[in-house]
């Protein structure tokens, strides 16, 4: 009998839990772990200390998070290879199982031999490509339990609680290993970095159950997999919504180098002091999701997007006429931080509901590529001008941002009414795409 030219697939696979709680859990526990464990979040002040004590000068130690860094920027290739190429017919689960399992020995090797930087910075540049599988992993979890359950403004509140909170205890954590090491050590990193990793494959392993994908053993299978994988994400019914997410971080920011600089010479705060602000200023952030876990199911998303703009623009204000002291910063930090990511929301709830069906690994991390293109913009042009054309006035560039945020709104009316016209849960669902009815995607 001849080869058959279509590979034999089962029905669209993914999650086969009725229940919301456990995949909830597990997206919510990878966000946590990947953004926790990150070389730039608990291992950014400890390597520093280690690279400083190699005798690296500040050059050098910038070259080696340069290289740890760059893995994130492969987001789209790794929800290609995510949503594409099944590991033992899975397409989540066991990407989170190898993410989990790789970060955690990672760290013991980073550990042991702390000493040799080759070794060290081979590592850090694996671990990065390790959390970025899981983190992606974890998004298409996220999209694909929206799109199920209706829950798309919920479950991006829970992920920005999540990546918060790992990022807030992260580089809180890591600030106090650094200030107490001794020597030449990461014990104390790697011990601290094992147990979210640790949950998460347990979690994973758990509480994730998954129909297993077949017929796609062979290249054909996968390289046919990929090329309706692209075609699937690659539409222009996805520019609207990247276009209106790229610009709200696009906008000139002062919240960047040039306010670090602001805060260390102008009113001379120091590096404890910021990450104490840091810190409180996240807890503000994980307050804004609970507000808007319950205000998604009673606002239809096109509202909750104008609202978005105009808080955007309002978390701005406190910033004026910055305060020198440190009880009134925390005040400003906590309601700044607050309004911000209230009206960073709406747009992460944007981005799960246009990521097509049947790509949510691969869509996703590309409209949070344009997100992450913008604010790449909108921290260079913010300093620029700050150092330019205002004459390092602190003032008129927290104004330009705020005014310039507001211009967002115009691009909320190209958004179709079928994306954002309806509440959560009661938006009218996407069109069914051939990928999402084949058997090669969910």
């Amino acid at each position: 009998m001849s080869e058959p030219t279509q590979p034999t697939t089962l029905p669209p696979t993914g999650p086969t839990d009725q229940r919301l709680w456990p995949i909830a859990t597990v997206m919510a526990t990878g966000i946590f772990a990947t953004t926790f464990v990150q070389i730039q979040g608990l291992g950014y002040l400890p390597i520093n200390h280690l690279l400083e004590k190699m005798g690296l000068d500040s050059n050098q130690a910038a070259s080696f998070f340069m290289w740890t860094t760059l893995p994130w920027t492969l987001k789209g290739f790794a929800g290609l290879l995510v949503d594409g190429l099944p590991i033992f017919g899975s397409r989540r689960k066991l990407y989170l199982l190898v993410s989990a399992f790789t970060g955690s020995l990672l760290w013991l090797v980073m550990s042991l031999y702390p000493n040799n930087y080759s070794l060290l910075l081979a590592s850090s540049v694996l671990m990065s490509l390790a959390l970025v599988l899981g983190g992606t992993a974890s998004g298409g979890l996220l999209v694909e339990a929206g799109h199920r359950f209706g829950a798309t403004g919920r479950l991006s509140s829970v992920r920005v609680f999540a990546q918060n909170m790992g990022a807030a205890l992260g580089g809180w954590l890591g600030g106090l290993i650094a200030d107490k090491m001794v020597g030449q050590s990461l014990g104390w990193t790697s011990a601290a970095a094992l147990p979210p990793l640790i949950c998460l494959f347990l979690f994973a392993l758990l509480l994730l159950k998954e129909k297993p994908v077949t017929g796609q053993s062979r290249p054909k299978d996968f390289l046919l997999s990929i090329q309706r994988q692209l075609k699937n994400t690659l539409r222009w019914s996805l520019l609207p919504p990247a276009l209106v997410i790229f610009f709200i971080q696009v906008v000139p920011t002062f919240r960047s180098s040039s306010f670090y600089q602001y805060q260390t010479k102008v009113l001379h705060y120091n590096d404890s002091q910021l990450g104490w602000l840091s810190l409180l200023g996240y807890g503000g952030a994980l307050l804004s999701s609970g507000v808007y876990a319950w205000w998604c199911r009673r606002v239809s998303l096109r509202n909750s997007l104008f609202a978005g703009v105009g808080v955007i623009a309002l978390s701005a204000l406190p910033y004026l006429n910055y305060p020198s002291d440190m009880p009134h910063a925390i005040a400003v930090e906590v309601i700044g931080t607050f309004l911000l990511y209230l009206g960073y929301l709406p747009f992460f709830d944007l981005a799960v509901r246009s990521t097509p069906k049947g790509s949510e690994a691969l869509g996703y991390s590309l409209m949070l590529s344009s997100w992450n293109l913008g604010l790449m913009l909108g921290i260079k042009t913010g300093p620029k001008l700050y150092e330019g054309v205002l004459h390092q006035n602190m003032n008129q560039l927290v104004w330009i941002n705020a005014l310039v945020t507001l211009a967002g709104a115009a691009l909320i009316l190209i958004l179709p009414a079928s994306l954002v016209g309806g509440k959560e849960g009661k938006h009218i669902p996407q069109e069914e795409t051939p990928l999402a009815r084949s058997g090669l995607a969910e």
